[in-house]
């Protein structure tokens, strides 16, 4: 049978531009008649209604598609988000914040009540007046006036938290810091302005607070007499000056304290001088262990020289050990003489009184030797002793002078903090006199401390209810813009647009998800009737080959895919049905020959089948199974072919082709996935008509389209594309086949709807 003319075209249809009649009104079935205009005004195509159309839907409706598809990621980005800022809340270091606030006058009065033209640059009268001043308030100057006014400790204590910094600004300076902390707010419509500085300790950060209100206020009245009186400006810079000299004066007096030790030095002295005095006596006896040492050897080397005896010496002979052996000799040189009286020579008695005292004598050597070797040991070790003793001495004088020098410099910064104070004071008295006395500056000031600060009682970072806002509004906004950013890079197919836009073919029809049915119920899913709404769509896609006139001529089907599991077995058996309930004898070819799932699918256990035929071992009626359902044949492969291309090729399986024409009415072939073999490029040139399989969200476009490039190069007669498992809860978006409207109609016989709902995920 000669291909249909339209559907040999090897180029993609181009889209329809005002409604043609391609796949126009399909009658009975509400989504393809006049009222709804086939695909609508969204996918713009195909439609003889009023909506039909080229148009093309708009961005805000894209994004909003993408966010209804994925807004499960917007729900899971945004409970991270509040969970880590609780989390990071719970473990943050409680801070407290100290908050006081100061009054700024427009007029500084004077004490003259005069005016002068230095008066005029403190005077707030526009905004620009006011801003200024609360900038002047966030100098490093008054950082600096506040850091001075705090003890060494105090300062570590608040630099110790903050001054780390984090992993990109790194280490803070003291003015860093300090600014980081201290924030500066002029309260709206007002002339108050609030000082406030936070710090992990309460005292602390009060005192701070307090502190930088009174140096905000010193340094406006210092500035108005810089301008108005620059002798009494003058004053207080020197004054200024010598309070730091005194500082620094303190500073190295606990430093020269620290560093030497100096907890009481008259104490320190004495135990210095205490130590040294056992040292000189310990050093007196080793020299004189020494002497003593030296003379016996010298002694001793004289009798070794001499050949004498050593144990003739006294002091040898005062060894413990040689004056025990020495009384030992004597006894045993008695009784030897005792028994040469009594007993001859040859006697056992004296033989052993005689090996006795040869013994004693040679223990006598061995003990002589031993002290002679302990008296030049003692020599050696006195030495050592002597020479540590002389180091320690050594030392313990430079610590001794050490300490009369450090006690010399701190007695003189000790009088030069008493004289510098003592100036201090008068200094202070004079410029308080000063300030008095100058007609123009005034004593007044032009900022006044409102309310001293005072501290929360809550820490001010410890806000669960801000921060589960923070972190579900971040998470919501991340999770928005994941999603936009998923949707943009998601090449998946999923939609009419998708599929006529893109790959050029028009959409045939969709068929949703079936979750009911499985098994030869899924397979025959139209004589079930479980699912209504899917047999209704593939009904829909019957009427759509039905009424084209290019396609209701075409006998012999193929269908294909890009990848494997996209339904095409479930298409192919189910379309296979729906044209065998209206009367015509209806054959499904299974061609995977490679992994053939027509049959298991339908419940075939037998291994008759196309393979056997085909290696000649039974007829071809015989390998046909017959009346599946009325009207309805199925060939299954029944065991898979080991070379499928050649099988496919052979003229004896392309002859068996024709022959079904003149047998069966419509002939479903179901082939191989494209993607992954070229089976189905080989059954081409017998086929009226190709029906591209696409499962939805599931097929990457730039691999469809890639298949169907092929097939436009073989010139197939392509018809259209089913798309296949479409989501209930997404069909609305991407389509008008199933309104919620629609569902009075998908009743079963008993009256009650059976609709799925939608798939489970």
């Amino acid at each position: 049978m000669a291909n249909p003319e339209p559907s040999s075209d090897n180029r993609p249809p181009e889209p329809a531009r005002g409604g043609n009649r391609g796949y126009g009104s399909y009658g009975s079935y509400g989504q393809y008649g006049q009222g709804y205009g086939a695909y609508g005004a969204g996918y713009g195509s195909y439609g003889g209604g009023p909506r039909g159309g080229a148009g093309g839907a708009s961005p805000i409706s894209n994004y909003l598609l993408m966010l209804r598809e994925r807004y499960w990621w917007v729900l899971l980005t945004s409970l991270v988000f509040l969970t880590l800022s609780l989390l990071n809340t719970y473990n943050t270091v409680p801070e407290f914040q100290a908050t006081g606030r100061l009054r700024v006058f427009r007029l500084a009065p004077t004490i003259n009540g005069g005016s002068s033209a230095a008066d005029d640059n403190f005077k707030i009268v526009s905004n620009d007046d006011f801003f200024t001043a609360v900038e002047e308030m966030r100098s490093a100057n008054i950082i600096e006036s506040v850091s001075k006014r705090l003890t060494t400790d105090e300062r570590k204590q608040i630099l110790e938290p903050y001054q780390n910094g984090n992993y990109f600004s790194g280490p803070l300076t003291e003015q860093e810091v300090f600014a980081k902390q201290r924030s500066i707010n002029p309260q709206r419509q007002t002339l108050v302005i609030n000082v406030a500085f936070t710090h992990p300790t309460r005292d602390l950060s009060r005192k701070v607070a307090q502190l930088f209100c009174e140096a905000i206020k010193k340094n406006s009245e210092d500035g108005r007499l810089m301008m108005t009186n620059p002798l009494v400006e003058k004053a207080r810079i020197e004054i200024e000056t010598l309070e730091d000299k005194v500082r620094r004066l303190f500073e190295q007096k606990n430093d020269l304290i620290k560093n030497q030790k100096l907890l009481s030095i008259a104490k320190d002295t004495n135990t210095l001088t205490a130590e040294r005095s056992v040292l000189v006596r310990d050093r007196e006896e080793t020299r004189k262990q020494i002497d003593e040492n030296e003379i016996l050897v010298l002694v001793i080397a004289s009798y070794e020289q001499e050949g004498r005896s050593l144990g003739d010496i006294p002091q040898i002979r005062a060894d413990t050990d040689v004056a025990t052996t020495l009384t030992a000799l004597s006894a045993s040189k008695i009784r030897m003489s005792q028994m040469t009286e009594k007993y001859t020579d040859q006697h056992p008695t004296l033989v052993a009184e005689r090996e006795a005292l040869n013994q004693v004598d040679r223990q006598l050597r061995e003990a002589v030797v031993q002290a002679v070797k302990s008296r030049r040991a003692s020599l050696e070790n006195a030495k050592a002793r002597h020479e540590a003793i002389l180091r320690n001495l050594v030392a313990k004088e430079e610590e001794i002078s050490k300490l009369q020098a450090a006690n010399v410099e701190l007695e003189r910064v000790d009088k030069d903090i008493r004289a510098s104070e003592e100036f201090l004071g008068r200094m202070k008295l004079s410029y308080e006199d000063a300030k008095l006395r100058s007609s123009t500056s005034g004593t007044s000031t032009s900022i006044s401390i409102l309310d001293a600060p005072s501290v929360s009682d809550r820490p001010i970072n410890k806000n669960y209810y801000y921060a589960a806002l923070i972190g579900f509004g971040s998470g919501l906004l991340f999770g928005i813009v994941l999603v936009f950013v998923l949707g943009a890079l998601d090449e998946r197919i999923k939609s009419a647009a998708d599929i006529e836009g893109s790959l050029g073919l028009p959409l045939i029809g969709t068929i949703p998800q079936v979750v009911r049915a499985s098994g030869p119920d899924r397979a025959l899913l139209a004589r079930q009737e479980s699912d209504r709404i899917a047999t209704e769509a593939i009904r829909s896609i019957y009427s759509a080959l039905k009424v084209n006139p290019a396609v209701s001529k075409a006998r012999v089907f193929l269908l294909t895919s890009t990848r494997p599991s996209e339904g095409k077995t479930f298409v192919a058996t189910n379309l296979a049905m729906i044209f065998a309930q209206h009367s015509e004898r209806v054959l499904i070819i299974d061609a995977d020959l490679r992994l053939p799932n027509v049959g298991p699918t339908l419940g075939f256990t037998g291994d008759a089948g196309l393979s056997k035929w085909f290696n000649g071992e039974i007829p071809l009626d015989d390998a046909i199974i017959r009346e599946v359902a009325p009207g309805l044949d199925v060939l299954p492969v029944g065991l898979s072919c080991k070379n499928p291309t050649q099988v496919i090729n052979h003229p004896k399986f392309l002859a068996m082709i024709d022959g079904f024409r003149e047998r069966y009415d419509r002939i479903f072939i179901d082939s191989p996935p494209l993607g992954a073999v070229s089976d189905s490029l080989h059954l081409l040139p017998k086929v009226d008509g190709v029906i591209y399989i696409v499962r939805y969200n599931a097929v990457n476009l730039r691999h469809a389209t890639s298949c169907l490039a092929r097939l436009r190069e073989a010139q197939a007669p392509l018809l259209g594309v089913i798309l296949n498992a479409m989501s209930l809860r997404m069909a609305s978006a991407y389509t008008d086949s199933y309104d919620s409207s629609y569902r009075k109609y998908y009743v079963d016989e008993r009256g009650a709807s059976s609709s799925p709902g939608p798939p489970k995920s």
